[in-house]
């Protein structure tokens, strides 16, 4: 039986989607790209600032529709940026919207650092779900992108196995 794959993900500067391009690429997986009504200027110092106050204060902003039905899949793989240790606010709005209840769930964190914390805070953000597999990509397009891109396929495929 082949599993039906989705990568789910939200990225500002491209960091997150280079990942999840070579996951659906290695998969042959569905890809979302999740984007908040009201989008932050990516590049800005000012964006940093109030990217991650809005993520500390949890806040979950209102999305743009999307057509893909998540419980039509197997397997979704979540991906965000980390922004002040921890998620980024558009993963946390998709997180509470679709629930992941019952699914088999991979997620990712792209960060300047190692993105334990922000993994850990993601992970308990979906008790209804079996995590199979965590993964830290840290600032892939800035230190060797095709390092990250070669790790982002084996993961996804390790991932894949897990989930049977």
């Amino acid at each position: 039986m082949t599993l039906k794959c989705l990568v789910a993900y939200y990225s500002l500067t491209g960091n997150t989607r280079l990942i999840a391009e070579a996951i659906g690429k290695e998969l042959e997986a569905e890809i979302l790209e999740i984007h908040p009504v009201k989008e932050l200027k990516a590049g800005k110092f000012i964006t940093f600032i109030w990217g991650g106050a809005q993520a500390k204060m949890h806040n979950r902003p209102e999305l743009q529709p999307y057509t893909k039905n998540v419980n039509a899949y197997d397997l979704i793989f979540l991906g965000t940026p980390v922004w002040a240790w921890t998620l980024s606010p558009p993963i946390r709005s998709f997180i509470e919207k679709e629930k992941f209840t019952g699914k088999k769930v991979a997620i990712w964190c792209c960060a300047t650092g190692n993105g334990k914390k922000a993994l850990k805070r993601f992970e308990k953000m979906l008790p209804e779900s079996t995590i199979i597999g965590k993964m830290s990509f840290r600032d892939p397009l800035k230190k060797h992108p095709e390092e990250a891109t070669r790790q982002a396929k084996l993961w996804a495929k390790e991932c894949l196995l897990k989930a049977g």
